[in-house]
């Protein structure tokens, strides 16, 4: 193997060592989210390591950490929605609020209901989202930041920020504004979290 390859292999396995952990939970989170087993995600990760691997020595080399991360997130959130059609036509798909574990935390019947009727509502609006804008609202969700998802994508921070803001109002427009009140993400309020 060349030296400059071998460099390269040092150095992609540097980055998964260190970012191992929160590589994990965001591929945890996007398999949840599109209604995957949990165990999906050791699979989303591992094909989006794969794909970060072929454009290492390309794109990625010489790219700070936060383009890094942004990328590997990009080929997340894009192998979870092939995941989840694929598995739409099998006929496979969980409905992600059978995923979660409210019991665990003791949580009221009300308070599982709502948050089990949440995430079907905030499945389902985002689903019908264009495919750019949902994928900055993925990475928007996964705390990563404006600037990082703009380096990701090759567009200004501004265009970002403007898209993440259709993406949010669109999500506004097409959930129950009861819903939005009892979620708490009404007037104000910020569906999306995400890192500025």
């Amino acid at each position: 193997m060349p030296a400059d390859d071998e460099d390269l292999r040092r150095d992609f396995e540097a980055f998964m060592k260190e970012n191992d952990r929160e590589l994990a939970s965001v591929a945890r989170r996007y398999a949840g989210f599109n209604g995957l087993p949990e165990a999906a995600g050791k699979d989303i990760a591992q094909d989006a390591l794969c794909i970060a691997w072929g454009a290492w020595g390309k794109k990625l080399a010489g790219a700070d950490c936060g383009r890094r991360i942004a990328f590997v997130y990009a080929a997340m959130s894009y192998k979870a929605r092939e995941e989840q059609r694929s598995r739409r036509r099998a006929g496979e798909l969980q409905d992600p609020s059978d995923m979660v574990n409210f019991e665990e935390n003791g949580a009221s019947y009300e308070d599982r209901h709502l948050a089990r009727t949440a995430l079907r509502v905030l499945s389902d609006a985002m689903a019908k989202l264009p495919d750019e804008e949902r994928l900055i609202l993925d990475l928007a969700i996964a705390c990563v930041s404006r600037g990082q998802i703009a380096a990701q994508l090759g567009v200004a921070t501004t265009n970002v920020t403007t898209k993440l803001h259709r993406a949010r109002k669109k999500l506004r427009r097409s959930i129950d504004p009861d819903v939005l009140a009892e979620l708490g993400i009404g007037r104000g309020g910020n569906p999306a979290g995400g890192a500025q």
